[in-house]
């Protein structure tokens, strides 16, 4: 007869509030804690506990349930703020041994200075152990996508593939990976193996060089589809890279048009041409941000579709964006029905907030829904020259402003901060006059507005000139 560890659990099958759960989830043994415990998680919390998949395994399952149930009512797993204690829950798996300790000192190496003697750890042992070390310093969303997503499961697949032999893993990652993707896990695999080093869990690093002389800007995969198209703002002012504002107002002529099926997404395509904000930054706007007797708008999160997570911006600053009264972006925001104040102002047709996924399908095309995209249809009416993603509004928005209307780059960055280095050096001490900017007019129409601050200015020196030639003569 097998032992029930989830003994907590109802005739339905689920566990009472409140009850820690070990079981199997996604291939292998975690520990789940009820919600109400960690509000200040994403999500509920589900983390592996190193206990292998195999026959008996629901035995040091139970007692490790038993330990986390306890631990759990005390609170001892519970940090400020609602927070889930990972370093608590490890060191208990370290005391049942179900994790190497991370502070072995040196007075576990034998005499002679080797090693003692100990099985020798995987790669993906190494990676979960390097995973946890990292936790702490890396965004929710890079630690759930990249690190234990897109990374593990590339690591994995090679190991499978050709066994954990690190030259192997290596060329079977370059033959079917990006370089750039391969060159940054080859870089992780080579620091978690120094970590493991250094913690005497290892004798060698396996991975040291290996990533050395792969160029990044080698072989790329073929993008089949925009949700793996990168979003980067490293090249938001090359003008190739955006579309011309003649194209953005053709992009808003056919999605306003009714026979395309597509309008219900109008409102968000044109709030990103006259923002330029990010399309997470968009989906994640309520209506309490925007502030109409001031005329502007607050951007101060981000929506990060994947994930269903709400997180601050990429700066982690909140932007003011000007709104002048009666302008386009003011009458596109006043033609929305206004909901409550923490509801999404962009929608869908069945009145929810607008799936990033579902967007990137109507621009590009989605062949499996007999969807054309919006791009595709207009590149072969000749009215768009060429296929950008939907991010590339954001360039296109600066590209115009810079380039088309003569703005101060300086000002369009503190609009979008498109430069996490120009953000720090020049937002603070530029915010105050950008959102006085009309970002609808040329800026050779503001020339009075700029010749009135510059004169300010010079009065102000003048005045200081004066004042220190005053205490000189009285000194």
């Amino acid at each position: 007869m097998s032992i029930m560890v989830n003994s907590s659990k109802t005739p339905t099958g689920k566990a009472k509030k409140g009850q820690v759960t070990v079981r199997v989830d996604s291939g292998s043994v975690k520990a789940c804690f009820p919600r109400p415990h960690f509000p200040g998680e994403p999500s509920q919390v589900k983390i592996a506990t190193g206990i292998s998949n195999v026959d008996g395994w629901q035995a040091e399952a139970d007692k490790l349930k038993r330990r986390l149930q306890l631990e759990t009512e005390e609170g001892k797993l519970s940090l400020p703020g609602g927070k889930f204690n990972r370093k608590r829950y490890f060191e208990i798996l370290v005391e049942y041994k179900l994790k190497p300790d991370l502070k072995i000192v040196e007075s576990a190496v034998i005499s002679d200075g080797q090693l003692p003697p100990k099985p020798e750890l995987s790669v993906m042992e190494i990676w979960d152990i390097y995973c946890s070390f990292r936790r702490e310093s890396l965004s929710e969303t890079v630690y759930q996508l990249k690190f234990k997503g897109e990374y593990l499961r590339a690591i994995k697949k090679s190991a499978d593939e050709v066994g954990e032999h690190p030259l192997e893993m290596r060329n079977w990652l370059l033959g079917n990976y990006s370089h750039s993707t391969v060159k940054r896990i080859l870089s992780c695999l080579a620091e978690a193996y120094r970590l493991a080093v250094k913690q005497k869990m290892v004798g060698q690093n396996l991975f040291d060089g290996m990533s050395e002389d792969i160029n990044a800007k080698g072989k790329r995969n073929r993008i089949i589809d925009q949700s793996k198209e990168i979003e980067s703002d490293d090249d938001v002012l090359d003008k190739s890279k955006a579309y011309t504002w003649n194209e953005a107002q053709e992009i808003l002529k056919y999605i306003q048009d009714d026979s395309n099926r597509v309008k219900h997404y109008y409102n968000l395509i044109k709030f990103k041409f006259l923002t330029g904000c990010r399309t997470g930054e968009a989906i994640a706007l309520w209506w309490c941000d925007i502030e109409w007797e001031r005329e502007r708008i607050l951007l101060r999160r981000n929506y990060n579709n994947r994930l269903k997570i709400y997180k601050s911006t990429k700066n982690d600053t909140v932007r003011m964006f000007p709104m002048p009264g009666d302008g386009e972006l003011w009458n596109l925001l006043k033609s929305i029905s206004q909901g409550e104040p923490n509801e999404n102002i962009f929608k869908n047709k069945a009145g929810k907030p607008i799936n990033a996924d579902s967007l990137q399908r109507v621009w590009h095309g989605y062949e499996a829904s007999r969807n054309k995209g919006i791009i595709p249809e207009l590149i072969k009416q000749g009215k768009v020259k060429k296929y950008l993603p939907c991010y590339n509004t954001r360039h296109t928005f600066i590209t115009h402003q810079i380039f088309d209307l003569g703005r101060d780059a300086a000002i369009v960055n503190t609009w979008c901060e498109h430069s996490e280095e120009m953000s720090k050096k020049h937002y603070r001490d530029i915010e105050k006059y950008a959102t006085q900017i009309n970002p609808e007019l040329p800026a050779n129409q503001q020339v009075k507005q700029q010749s009135e601050l510059d004169a300010l200015k010079e009065q102000l020196r003048k005045q200081q000139e004066t004042i220190d030639k005053l205490l000189e003569e009285k000194g």
